[in-house]
């Protein structure tokens, strides 16, 4: 039988109203904290702001999702993390890196971050429609929460740390078109986020692209493989998606949306690719997806999911 603490704990999470992802943010960072020393039963609100900021650093900067109905409007939280990711950016280059190995680089405002949690999240939490759990004990003036059963979220941390990355998904499609958001929530949680090698693309490429995809003008020693649609937003890397580039050309194009044009000049090579491949006697899976893409028209749909 379950605990009744855990099972007041699934209710919040489950069936808490919500306009952006605070909620989810805020109880992860709760329940990690239990699952650090010191005594767990009083958690400051600099630990969980820490902590929130280091879950949207590395869902923004990886994988750039909106925690909030409105990108144009995004939440308080969310812009501050913006702000630093490009003030990290501007001094060390575009290439996304984990919150967790440059934090000591990054001169937060703790302060400003605590003020937002009182402001919001920290009483809304525990409220699910006209009825307030008693989660935990809220001291505003003195920025704590006190816990009354600690010991009983760490035992249950996994289960808690589930239902909190399943509920979080299931937010973010609401918000987002990007396909295969779970799994960015959960790789978001564990090591290095490593992009896989795409040498083995070069047997494919090399039958078609023949000038930079970006500029059009020859090579001279300088290819680069570009993900037209970025991998930020499809997180695969798909035969019918990679081009030869430049390898400047690549690193200015960044995360920028394509024009259409560009967009039907990927669907023309994709056509004439399978045409090429078939000829040379290549027949394996990525041939098999590339003509999947071709009737599906998967380079527009996501391209419209992209820009949407």
């Amino acid at each position: 039988m379950m605990n009744e603490t855990i099972k007041d704990w699934f209710t919040v999470i489950k069936n808490g109203s919500v306009d952006n992802t605070y909620k989810m943010g805020w109880s992860k960072s709760i329940i990690e904290c239990c699952l650090e020393g010191g005594n767990n039963s009083i958690i400051s609100f600099d630990r969980i702001s820490r902590n929130m900021f280091k879950y949207y650093w590395n869902q923004t900067i990886f994988f750039d999702l909106q925690q909030s109905p409105n990108p144009k409007k995004p939440p308080v939280l969310i812009t501050y993390v913006k702000k630093k990711i490009d003030e990290y950016q501007k001094d060390n280059g575009f290439k996304p890196i984990k919150f967790e190995r440059v934090e000591d680089e990054i001169d937060l405002d703790i302060k400003f971050l605590n003020n937002q949690l009182k402001k919001d999240v920290s009483y809304r939490f525990l409220k699910v429609d006209r009825k307030e759990f008693s989660l935990y004990e809220l001291d505003k003036g003195n920025e704590i929460i006190v816990l009354p059963n600690p010991e009983i979220l760490k035992e249950y941390s996994d289960l808690l740390f589930e239902i909190i990355n399943y509920r979080w998904s299931q937010i973010l499609e609401n918000f987002n078109s990007s396909p295969r958001i779970s799994q960015k929530i959960k790789i978001t949680d564990r090591g290095n986020i490593r992009r896989k090698s795409l040498s083995k693309f070069h047997k494919y490429l090399t039958l078609s692209d023949k000038k930079c995809f970006i500029c059009g003008e020859d090579f001279d020693g300088d290819i680069s493989i570009d993900h037209v649609i970025p991998w930020s937003f499809m997180y695969s890397d798909d035969l019918w998606n990679l081009v030869y580039t430049h390898r400047g050309c690549n690193s200015s194009k960044s995360n920028r949306i394509v024009d259409e044009s560009e967009i039907q000049r990927l669907e023309t090579r994709n056509l004439r690719l399978v045409d090429m491949l078939q000829s040379e006697g290549i027949s394996d899976k990525h041939l098999e997806e590339l003509r999947l893409s071709n009737e599906k028209n998967f380079p527009k749909k996501f391209w419209i999911g992209f820009k949407g």
